[in-house]
């Protein structure tokens, strides 16, 4: 074999392996379930996930019950009901609803796994979500996300902050 048929079967080794490669990247880009091509903990996968729950919420796949203001005063009352503030915390910190945590949409997956170990022991138990009320979504994007992750009585107090503070009720302070 001369040394040009050699060179000339390298090539088209490397050329072959190439275009190989090129639709092995094309078949996971397009693929149902790519895999990832930079290693990342599962922590990491988890967060990832958590942050494209909220980012791009599954409306109506996911709906979530809706309570009266009566009922959200019953809740705040009674201490086996969690109470979660949507919000940003910059506003949570400057007011919210007596025992009420931050798990905000804004950072939805980092203030989850914060609250991880916490949240994971309330699948099954109530939980009511408000943010601040009138136009504001985020309690319905953060319900949906906690529901798409398996707690199985989530409710919304859609008046949210403006409708707990115009009925002129307490509030606490972080």
């Amino acid at each position: 074999m001369s040394g040009a048929q050699l060179s000339k079967d390298f090539l088209g080794v490397i050329g072959l392996a190439l275009l190989a490669m090129i639709g092995g990247l094309a078949v996971n880009r397009f693929g149902s379930h790519p895999i990832p091509l930079v290693y990342q903990s599962p922590e990491q996968q988890l967060q990832a996930e958590l942050a494209q729950l909220v980012a791009a919420p599954p409306f109506d796949s996911f709906p979530v019950d809706t309570i009266s203001l009566d009922q959200f005063r019953a809740d705040v009352d009674d201490k086996s009901v969690t109470i979660l503030d949507a919000r940003a915390a910059t506003y949570f910190n400057q007011g919210h609803v007596p025992r009420a945590m931050n798990l905000s949409r804004q950072n939805f997956a980092q203030d989850y796994m914060r609250m991880r170990p916490m949240l994971e022991t309330l699948k099954d138990k109530p939980i009511v979500v408000y943010c601040a009320g009138g136009a504001c979504h985020d309690s319905k994007m953060v319900a949906q996300a906690l529901t798409a992750l398996g707690f199985s009585q989530v409710q919304i107090y859609p008046g949210g902050w403006d409708g707990w503070t115009t009925a002129g009720l307490p509030v606490a302070h972080s």
